[in-house]
């Protein structure tokens, strides 16, 4: 029997994930979504890529502060602050190494393994970005990660609902800290929302990454199985209560 909200989602990602949210794994692919939805606006502007060769990388074009991100993996993210300080023998060398990884092959997610292995220039946006994870079941928004205070790979993570009522359901998970709830509630949650909304019309779960810098909202990625899709970092009664609001009974495997 199907209990908690991480073993539907991996149900899902095993026997019934569509080509379209495959396709949007892909962070490259995700973008023309977002466009397709209408949008386009909230695209992060890139200066270059995709591109399947680290030799294909034109530094020249880049500006003085950007983000290379991979297209077919998590936590694939080289920053840029100076260009003018930049080790581009060391940035070639992490692109070139994840450019050999197979990521879906140890993260046991089976959807990365068809994706192309692509590297594209993004903008960098600001220091301490706040990073809004909104989790949508079955087309609507159910609950928000927000993460923030990041110091190395550790952040500070608060839970919300919709209406930014704080939620207990968070637990410790790789050296991350709990906040104490008191991340101030955006002043355009309510777009927020409706952006997310948009974009997990197609699924029956997707989590939606926005970033909010200065009252503009930017895109980062569509997730389909956070964590590996085992939702680490979540008490087993949280997991328990959104998993029975996520209904699978109406998808039919993927042949």
């Amino acid at each position: 029997m199907f209990c908690t909200l991480a073993d539907k989602v991996s149900w899902i990602s095993l026997h019934a994930l569509s080509d379209t949210a495959v396709r949007c794994t892909d962070k490259w692919e995700a973008r023309s979504y977002v466009a397709s939805k209408g949008l386009e606006e909230i695209l992060v502007p890139v200066y270059g890529g995709p591109v399947s060769s680290v030799d294909a990388l034109d530094f020249a074009a880049f500006p003085n502060r950007f983000v290379l991100k991979a297209t077919h993996g998590s936590a694939m993210n080289y920053f840029c602050r100076d260009k003018a300080a930049l080790d581009e023998r060391d940035c070639r060398t992490q692109v070139k190494r994840w450019l050999k990884t197979t990521y879906g092959t140890f993260s046991a997610e089976p959807h990365y393994r068809k994706l192309p292995h692509r590297v594209y220039c993004e903008a960098y946006l600001e220091e301490d970005l706040m990073d809004y994870k909104i989790h949508c079941l079955n087309g609507k928004p159910s609950f928000i990660l927000v993460c923030s205070r990041r110091e190395g790979r550790h952040v500070q993570r608060d839970l919300f609902d919709p209406q930014w009522n704080r939620l207990q359901g968070l637990q410790s998970f790789r050296g991350h800290v709990s906040g104490a709830g008191q991340i101030k509630k955006p002043e355009n949650l309510g777009q927020m929302l409706r952006i997310a909304e948009i974009l997990s019309r197609d699924f029956a779960f997707v989590r939606v990454d926005l970033y909010n810098t200065e009252g503009r909202i930017f895109f980062g990625e569509l997730t389909f199985t956070p964590v590996n899709g085992v939702f680490a970092g979540y008490s087993q009664e949280f997991l328990e209560e959104e998993g029975k609001k996520l209904r699978i009974t109406n998808l039919e495997p993927v042949k």
